[in-house]
C-alpha cells in the first residue's frame, strides 16, 4: 500500500493543473440576444474574442433596428474567472442606442465550455433606463 501512495500523489499532482486550467472562450461566437432600453429588439450577436484578451461586438438584424445600435471604442478588454466553466466579462462596453440615452458598463455571462449565457444590465450612460441583454452565443 505504501508503494502506491507516492504514485497516486504524483498522478494527482499531474492532473490538478489540467483540471484547474482556465478555458475562456476565443474565436467567434454567434447567437441570438434580446436587448432592451425602452424598446425590445431581438438581434443576432457576433462576439469576436481574441486570445490576447480583447473582444469586438456586433448586432445585426433580427429586428431591423438592431443595425442602428453602435458599439464605440472597440475592441473591449475582457476577463475570465473560473476553470473549464466560469464567468466571462467584456469590460466597459459603450453602446449608442436608438432611444433616449446610451449605455456603458460591463457585460458578463456564464461560459459553459461551449456556450456563453448572457443575462446582463448595462447602466445608462446619459439619460433614460439601463440597457439589458439576455441570450446565448456559441
Amino acid at each position: 500500500m505504501k508503494r502506491f501512495l507516492p504514485i497516486a500523489v504524483i498522478a494527482s499532482a499531474l492532473l490538478v493543473p489540467h483540471i484547474a486550467h482556465a478555458s475562456p472562450p476565443t474565436g467567434t461566437l454567434t447567437g441570438t440576444v434580446v436587448v432592451h432600453k425602452g424598446i425590445t429588439l431581438t438581434c443576432t450577436l457576433t462576439l469576436t474574442i481574441s486570445s490576447g484578451g480583447t473582444a469586438t461586438i456586433a448586432l445585426t438584424p433580427g429586428d431591423s433596428n438592431c443595425a442602428a445600435l453602435s458599439f464605440n471604442n472597440q475592441p473591449y478588454a475582457t476577463s475570465y474567472s473560473g476553470g473549464s466553466t466560469g464567468t466571462f466579462t467584456v469590460k466597459d462596453v459603450d453602446v449608442s442606442t436608438i432611444t433616449l440615452g446610451d449605455c456603458k458598463g460591463d457585460i458578463s455571462g456564464t461560459w459553459t465550455g461551449s456556450t456563453l449565457v448572457i443575462n446582463a444590465t448595462l447602466p445608462a450612460k446619459t439619460d433614460g433606463p439601463s440597457c439589458s441583454v439576455v441570450g446565448t452565443a456559441s
